[in-house]
């Protein structure tokens, strides 16, 4: 009787143990699956090629930006300041009353400093005072570009210091754009491979941009002295075009 419980006894404990022993058994499955995976996911991430690639469509633009100052100097800070307010005021009035919304004429900057001589072996000496006051003027029609100029200069506008074109609504370029930068990471990647005897089997991650408006600006640095403003024929400025830029980045995946 008491070896008939003794053997039933370890049969209990045979069925509490199988269950674990199993458990055990499936894990240990498991993990040497993971394990396997991770490691060919290794030996695949291992063999990449990293490209990067450009894209470039040029459009015409639809809106300018010119940047005009007016400087005045004078003896006394006060009627410096007072001169150019009075330009500035001209030419603001000017510039709307030609189509212009004051929303697209803005100060960027304003400054007002002493001017001073610097004689060897003696003080300073306050010579005066200079008031720059600059404004941007955003035009729309870029037909009226030398027509503004020349209304700006001819109410005191003394300096033109440069114009910048832009090109509005141009998400179809940008898209173009990045889609040639696409496709050019696509053909350097594939030369690189077909060169190291690989093939491309897939892509690891990719990231790319564009950038609208890409242009080198036209620089005026004190054209208000050059001849033909002040009378004589009409400024002539031809836009051009501007540049839409996109790049990318394809991390591809080779055997």
């Amino acid at each position: 009787m008491k070896s008939t419980q003794s053997k039933n006894k370890g049969v209990g404990i045979l069925f509490k143990v199988r269950p674990f022993l199993i458990t055990l058994l499936v894990l240990f499955v498991l993990l040497s699956f993971c394990g396997t995976c991770l490691a060919q996911d290794k030996d695949l991430s291992d063999n990449i090629i990293t490209v990067t690639g450009e894209g470039t469509v040029k459009v015409a633009p639809d809106t300018a930006e010119i940047y005009f100052a007016v400087i005045t100097n004078a003896a006394e800070a006060q009627k410096a300041q007072t001169a150019n307010a009075e330009i500035s005021y001209k030419v603001i009035a000017a510039l709307q009353g030609n189509g212009i919304a004051a929303a697209d004429i803005s100060t960027l900057n304003y400054s007002f400093y002493p001017n001073y001589v610097y004689a060897e072996n003696q003080p300073p000496k306050l010579t005066g005072y200079e008031v720059t006051n600059e404004i941007k003027v955003t035009i729309r029609s870029l037909d009226k570009i030398g027509a503004i100029i020349d209304l700006a200069v001819k109410n005191g506008i003394n300096r033109i210091q440069n114009i910048n074109f832009y090109a509005n609504n141009s998400m179809d370029q940008k898209i173009q754009a990045l889609r040639q930068a696409v496709s050019d990471a696509r053909i350097k990647a594939d030369t690189i491979a077909a060169t190291l005897g690989k093939k491309i089997i897939g892509v690891k991650s990719a990231s790319g941009n564009w950038y609208g408006n890409q242009m080198t600006p036209i620089y005026y640095e004190k054209m208000a002295s050059l001849p033909s403003f002040g009378g004589g024929a009409a400024t002539d400025i031809n836009p051009g075009q501007v540049e839409i830029t996109a790049n990318a980045e394809v991390v591809y995946l080779i055997d």
